[in-house]
């Protein structure tokens, strides 16, 4: 070979090597860039229509797809549209319900959606699909049922569905416990403990759930299982003051004394409103030990005179050890509870008619008769000091009832306010205030 004819082989080889140099470069280049490139949601919604379909696929199915993603939703449509068969007809009809709810549609695939969803083997982008459309169509129940059953199919891996699940799950909530409020208040409550007990079932582990089905439980008179609901819930924490102080009066309501205990301090010591709450939860706890005949008074809910005689016997034993003197009655001789009557008939604790005689110790307890009762104890086991200092100026023995109970009131014996007639719960808080107040061996011991 001459020599000019190696200086144009070199030439051409040097062009060529350049070139390929050049598309290698360019090729390593979209590699790079490829690989760099964020990939697409993976759960996020539309999902390949083709997923967990086992194909093969026409190639407008391809292409709806790619459209779709596009968001050329008209194209799509049309692509879909074309396919046929099998499991390229399976894809289209998941990838139009898709196009519908891109299209802001979502009502129209609904139909398409429960006859497609039916089936137990329903794929995840239907599922995914459909859930959206029913969220986008104001259906949060039946959005959060799909999207549970997308993610329930894609497991661990698929943790951006269990996402959008949990993300629905508050407005389905609501909205079965709405339908469950209207059946309660309609008086269907088998309805809306059934409705209560689905939600319980999606979030067992949720406090403020278990103790909104808590309340559906009380209103159908179920208030032993309220109380379950509500003592789960308190374990699991995350509930409101209110919330708390609704299970702790419940708790009292019930008789169970300790978690009402529990409940009420904790309250009192964040919040000073709860403390009165407190201080009764501690009472029905101690009352819970009593005997029957003072428990039952402690709990009545109108409490009778003979019953706050017995009340004042037995947390008084000044009054046990007291001699009997003044007053008798003819109506309180021959009972059970003739010892506690007769010592408060003597000291003035109860009063007498003065014409027939009788102490009435069946006759409901008034309100006025009440505070009658604790000025004239506080008097009592005062002796000569003033027995509390909201009595300094006000010399017994306190016969004007409504003087009384005002003057009770001030001294926060009892309320002015309330019904004519005394509950137990009332004037045992009233006793035990003046117990304190006073302690057992400081007052008078006749």
């Amino acid at each position: 070979m001459t020599a000019a004819g190696r200086r144009r082989l070199r030439s051409h080889f040097l062009r060529r090597s350049g070139s390929l140099a050049a598309a290698c470069l360019a090729a390593l280049l979209a590699h790079a860039c490829a690989s760099s490139a964020p990939p697409a949601p993976r759960d996020a919604f539309p999902l390949d229509p083709r997923e967990g379909l086992a194909g093969p696929f026409d190639e407008s199915v391809e292409a709806g797809w790619k459209a779709l993603l596009a968001g050329d939703t008209a194209a799509a449509s049309r692509e879909f549209a074309s396919a046929r068969g099998g499991d390229s007809a399976r894809a289209a009809a998941i990838g139009k319900i898709e196009v519908l709810v891109r299209s802001g549609r979502s009502a129209d695939a609904l139909s398409a959606c429960a006859r497609e969803t039916a089936d137990p083997g329903a794929t995840l982008p239907l599922l995914v699909a459909c859930g959206e459309a029913e969220a986008r169509a104001g259906s949060p129940v039946t959005a959060y049922e799909l999207a549970a059953r997308a993610a329930a199919a894609g497991g661990a891996e698929r943790p951006g569905l269990s996402a959008r699940a949990q993300k629905l799950l508050p407005a389905a909530a609501d909205a079965v416990f709405a339908e469950a409020d209207r059946d309660a208040a309609a008086g269907r409550f088998d309805a809306a403990r059934a409705a209560a007990a689905r939600v319980v079932a999606w979030e067992p582990r949720s406090g403020p759930v278990l103790v909104r089905a808590a309340a559906i439980e009380c209103a159908a008179g179920q208030k032993e299982r309220a109380l379950q609901y509500d003592r789960e819930a308190l374990s699991l924490g995350g509930l409101s003051p209110e919330q708390r102080a609704e299970a702790g009066r419940l708790a009292l309501e019930i008789g169970d004394d300790a978690l009402a205990v529990s409940v009420f301090d904790a309250l009192a010591a964040e919040d000073p409103r709860f403390a009165e709450s407190a201080e009764e939860a501690r009472l029905a706890f101690r009352v819970s030990n009593w005997p029957d005949a003072e428990r039952r008074a402690a709990r009545a809910r109108r409490v009778t005179r003979s019953q706050a005689a017995d009340l004042v016997w037995w947390m008084f034993p000044e009054v046990r050890e007291a001699r009997a003197t003044g007053a008798v009655a003819a109506d309180v001789l021959d009972r059970r509870d003739t010892p506690a009557l007769v010592r408060a008939v003597s000291l003035g604790l109860l009063d007498v008619d003065s014409e027939t005689h009788r102490a009435r110790p069946d006759a409901f307890l008034s309100r006025t008769a009440a505070a009658q009762m604790l000025l004239r104890l506080a008097g009592w086991l005062g002796g000569s000091r003033a027995p509390l200092p909201c009595l300094k100026d006000s010399p017994g023995p306190w016969r004007g009832g409504a003087d009384a109970l005002r003057l009770a009131s001030r001294c926060d014996l009892l309320s002015e306010s309330g019904g004519a007639a005394m509950s137990g719960p009332e004037l045992m808080r009233g006793f035990d205030r003046l117990r304190s107040s006073l302690p057992a061996g400081e007052g008078k011991q006749p």
